[in-house]
This record gives structure tokens, C-alpha cells and sequence, in this order.
């Protein structure tokens, strides 16, 4: 069976990970020898129930622009319309009475609904075509670790066998083989389960409504294109297109408001979503007989303690950590880990000493996390506060758009010269940017806890912000190695202002102050009450008003409304 059993680099599961892994080392290193092993017996089948058939910027400009997927993509798999928030949860059996929140173009930059079954039947073909000798059916019993080599034992059909390699990789998902041998095993701190199920239907939400004028939003039929989320307290729902014509349904909770019993199989999913998502129970139900399948994962967000190893290991996707399905970040994660393995592996079998780029990437990967995670971590229960959602989407967008994009578009997280720049002090941009986004995310919870007017009917355009177009045309743009922390800097100097013109208009309604006083975003506080804020804001780093981040900011800021952009209350 085995061509050589001796390999450059042994992947432990035929996933996304692991298969995107093998074409990246394939197409930066054409003569590296590669072995993977994956367990299941045979292709996989369209709308292969896993999660990550969402695509996000990072992710998509992977796909395509990293592993030259680009036409495939585009070919065979859906075009994405944006992420698509439906809050106003009071008005969860009336779609147009719920405040609604996407775009009305596709983004500048593309992103797409990918089949999972489609698109790693489609990775395995180029492997195998490119030299890449991929077992189908094998399942791993053991595994020895060797600086001088690692010797990986596995199933087949009965028949047991035995590979070496200079280097190992998991892959496993959520087996995560190589962490729990090695006693890596971290927790995140983020309590979170969800089911998710699968109907073979073609289901448009555009027809969730009678109401022409809310249908005409937007051009007929792109609604059903986006990542589509219906929100509510502690929990959300998704909505997402499968270019076979089938569908994907997800409920996400935090147990706190929604214990996972109550929707931990599909009958119960069903009867939760008739309690909390009426509408969307109605709608779903008349296809009920077209469940293919369901599935459960309960407490499902964790940590590794290590992710790479210049005893050339790594773990990559799941295998290592996963935070949470909001905003789809699986595949960003595993664009961004299969780059760093990618530059170690094919510097390390050049002969060049990559102890210090391991210990760079593997401290890179940690923060990048940490960071993100406070994206989640106690955010559910604001889920529900539309206005105070509406204010986090522009926060968590505009920073995604403006930093991580950016820096990953221009090949800045395997610079060892940028990332040195970008973390180097406390007062480099990485972290100022994570001090920027702590300080916006405890704003959010903190606003919580005041009374929040409830809003409805409005339909609101991503892209009237200029500050959020700006971003995210960009992203196409490409810079030289002297402009890419230039333009870094530039990106966070608008954020403070959008953190600071937030902050304004929430302490102007919590504590009274002038909503034109000055804010230093990284030191002031709602709780710090009107006088101290106002003498902080005598500061010399306090931040003046902008008046086009003003302008920008106001259109997601209901409360000054006094006729919403659409009303159909009757």
C-alpha cells in the first residue's frame, strides 16, 4: 500500500486542515513527500455534516488566493452575501418587524458558502494528483515521537502498517490525537453547546414575509446567500445555504439562558425554536421530513497549551482549539495555522534553524487567540440588546477588516520583522490593538446592564458606514514591506476613533456627559461616572470628534431616530 514509509510529513487526518495543509506544502515545496491518514472509508458525501461551510474574509482569501482555489470556488460552490443579523427578538414571528442588518451588494471582497462533502472530495483529486499519498479508511493506534523522526501506526482494512516521518501533524479535529498524547488539553473559559441539522431543501427567507417593501431591501434571492443569524438572549441561530440545494440549520446557546436539554435532539430543537424563533419553526417544519441528519456538540470551545514544536510537531484546525462559530472563524484558524506550519516545514527541511520561528508563531497563535475569545466569552447574554449588537457588529467587523485581514493578506504573520514590530512593546500596535478591543467588548457588557429601548422595523446597510466600505475594499489592496505596518498604524488610529465616538454616545446616554466630549479609549470607563470621565477627558490622548466616523457611527444608532429607515408597523 505504502510507496515509501519514510515521509517528509505525516498529516493525521483528511479534513479541511489537514488536505488544505498538504496542497499549501505541495505548492510552496513541489518535492516534499507527504502521507495522509484519514479515517473515513471513502469519498465524502455532498453536505457533509461539519461545521465551517461558512466562509469569512480571512478564510476565503486563503482559499483562493493562498491555495489558487479561486475558479474552483467560484464554479462549484455558492457566492457568499455577507453575514446577515436578525435581532428584535420580540418580534420573532414578524420578519419585517425585526431590525435587520447586511448589505445590499455582495462585499468588495468574496467570500462563499462552501459544500464540505464537495470541496475535500475536490482536495483529495489535486493531492493525489500532485503526489500525495492520501489513505482513505486509516485509523491511527499509536504514535511514537522522535526528534530523529516519528513513527505513526495505523489500521487499514483489517491489515495494520507503520509510516515514518520527519514531521507530524494533527489533524484530527476534535480527536485531537497528538494533544492528548502529550498532555496539552487547556480550557477556554467559554461555556457554549449547539445542535445543528441539515434539510434537503432550498429555503429563501425572502419569502419569511408578504411584505414587498422589506423583500425589495435587497435584489430577490440574495438573502438566501448570506450567513443568515437570528438573535436572541443567550443564544443565536443560523441560516446557511448548501450550493446542493440543502440547507444548514444551527442553534448556538449559552446554558446559562438556554440548557442544553432543551434542544439536544431534533424533536426538541424543533419545539425550542416554536418557544424562541416561531417564525423560523413555522417555516422549517414544512420540510421537517427532509432532515437528513443532526448533530450535537455540548461545551465545545477549548484551548491547547502548545501549537507548534521544533521537535517538528503542530497541531492545525480543530486538533488544536476552537472558540466559536460566530463570525465563522474555523477556517481563518486554520488558514493562519496552516501558514505557520507551512513556513516551518519548508524552511526546516531547507536546513534553516527554526527555533526561534516556532517559539514566534506558537506566542503569535496564543494571542491572536486570546484575544478573539473575548469576542464571546459573556457576550450572549447581550444578544438580545439590539442596539447594543448593533454597535458591537460595526466594533467586531471594523477591527477583523482593519488588523487581522490585513496583516494575513500581505503575508505579515510569518514576517518575522513585521510580528517583532507588531508585538514588540506595550505600546506596539498588536497590542494596543488588543488593549482597543478588551476595552470595547467590557463596554458592551457593561452597557448591558442599563435599560436598552427595544427597536424594530429598521433595515440597515452595512456599507452606508464609509469608515466599514473603506475596510473592506482595501482588503483587495496589496502592500510593499515598507507600507504594511504604515498602513497597520493608520487602520488603528480609525478604530480608536470609532471605539471613541461609541464610547461618546453610550456615556452620553448612561452618565450625562456632552457628546462631544473628548475620549481616550484605552483609559476611560463607563463606570468611572460623569466627573471622572470628564477630567480624563482633559487628557492630552483624549480623542476629539471625527465627524465623518460621527456620520458613519449614527447610522447604526437607533435611539436618535425618531422615523426608522423602514417602518412597517402597519
Amino acid at each position: 500500500m505504502l510507496n515509501n514509509e519514510k515521509y517528509d510529513v505525516l498529516i493525521l487526518g483528511g479534513g479541511l486542515a489537514g488536505l488544505t495543509l498538504a496542497l499549501q506544502l505541495k505548492q510552496t515545496k513541489p518535492g516534499i513527500s507527504i502521507l495522509v491518514l484519514e479515517k473515513r472509508k471513502k469519498d465524502a458525501p455532498v453536505a457533509t455534516h461539519k461545521v465551517g461551510e461558512s466562509l469569512s474574509e480571512l478564510g476565503s482569501s486563503y482559499l483562493r488566493n493562498v491555495l489558487d482555489l479561486k475558479d474552483y470556488l467560484k464554479e462549484h460552490q455558492l457566492p457568499k452575501f455577507g453575514f446577515r443579523f436578525f435581532f428584535s427578538p420580540e418580534h420573532a414571528r414578524e420578519m419585517d418587524k425585526r431590525v435587520e442588518v447586511g448589505s445590499k451588494i455582495f462585499n468588495p471582497f468574496p467570500t462563499h458558502q462552501i459544500d464540505r462533502g464537495l470541496l475535500e472530495n475536490e482536495l483529495v483529486s489535486k493531492l493525489k494528483d500532485s503526489g500525495v499519498e492520501i489513505i482513505l479508511g486509516a485509523k491511527v493506534t499509536d504514535m511514537e515521537l522522535s526528534k530523529s523522526g516519528h513513527k505513526v501506526r495505523f489500521e487499514n482494512e483489517s491489515n495494520e502498517y507503520s509510516a515514518e516521518g520527519q514531521w507530524i501533524i494533527d489533524s484530527t479535529g476534535r480527536s485531537s490525537l497528538l494533544k492528548r498524547k502529550l498532555g496539552l488539553e487547556k480550557e477556554i473559559n467559554h461555556d457554549i453547546n449547539a445542535a445543528w441539522f441539515r434539510l434537503d431543501a432550498e429555503i429563501d427567507i425572502d419569502y419569511w414575509s408578504d411584505n414587498l417593501d422589506w423583500r425589495n431591501f435587497v435584489d430577490p434571492g440574495r438573502r438566501r446567500l448570506a450567513t443568515n443569524h437570528l438573535m436572541g438572549e443567550g443564544y443565536w441561530v443560523w441560516l446557511i445555504p448548501l450550493v446542493s440545494g440543502k440547507i444548514s440549520i444551527g442553534i448556538v446557546a449559552d446554558p446559562k439562558f438556554h440548557p442544553f436539554y432543551e434542544f439536544n435532539t431534533f424533536e426538541k430543537a424543533m419545539k425550542w425554536l416554536e418557544k424562541y424563533e416561531p417564525l423560523a419553526a413555522e417555516m422549517l417544519g414544512k420540510h421537517k421530513e427532509k432532515l437528513m441528519d443532526f448533530k450535537v456538540m455540548k461545551h465545545f470551545a477549548y484551548d491547547t497549551k502548545q501549537f507548534y514544536s521544533s521537535d517538528r510537531w503542530a497541531v492545525t484546525g480543530e486538533a488544536g482549539a476552537f472558540l466559536d462559530p460566530l463570525y465563522s472563524p474555523g477556517s481563518d484558524f486554520i488558514a493562519l495555522s496552516n501558514s505557520w506550519i507551512t513556513d516551518l516545514i519548508v524552511r526546516d527541511t531547507n536546513k534553516e534553524d527554526i527555533s526561534l520561528r516556532t517559539l514566534i508563531f506558537d506566542l503569535a497563535h496564543k494571542e491572536l487567540l486570546s484575544g478573539w475569545i473575548t469576542l464571546y466569552r459573556n457576550m450572549y447574554g447581550i444578544f438580545g440588546k439590539t442596539q447594543i449588537m448593533l454597535m458591537k457588529i460595526v466594533w467586531d467587523w471594523a477591527s477583523y477588516w482593519a488588523i487581522p485581514n490585513v496583516l494575513f493578506n500581505n503575508k505579515g504573520y510569518t514576517d518575522i520583522a513585521v510580528l517583532k514590530q507588531y508585538s514588540s512593546s506595550n505600546v506596539s500596535i498588536g497590542r494596543r490593538f488588543a488593549k482597543l478591543n478588551e476595552r470595547m467588548q467590557e463596554l458592551f457588557r457593561t452597557w448591558s446592564q442599563h435599560n436598552i429601548e427595544s427597536c424594530s422595523g429598521h433595515q440597515l446597510n452595512v456599507f452606508d458606514l464609509l469608515c466599514l466600505r473603506q475596510f473592506q475594499t482595501e482588503l483587495l489592496q496589496q502592500y510593499k514591506s515598507g507600507e504594511l505596518m504604515p498602513k497597520i498604524e493608520s487602520n488603528l488610529k480609525i478604530l480608536e476613533h470609532i471605539s471613541a465616538e461609541i464610547f461618546r454616545l453610550v456615556s452620553e446616554q448612561i452618565n450625562d456627559t456632552p457628546n462631544d466630549m473628548n475620549v481616550d479609549p484605552y483609559s476611560m470607563m463607563i463606570s468611572d461616572g460623569k466627573e471622572e470621565l470628564l477630567k480624563k477627558s482633559k487628557n492630552q490622548n483624549a480623542l476629539g470628534v471625527v465627524e465623518s466616523i460621527r456620520t458613519d457611527i449614527a447610522v447604526m444608532w437607533l435611539k436618535n431616530i425618531k422615523t426608522p429607515v423602514n417602518e412597517f408597523a402597519g
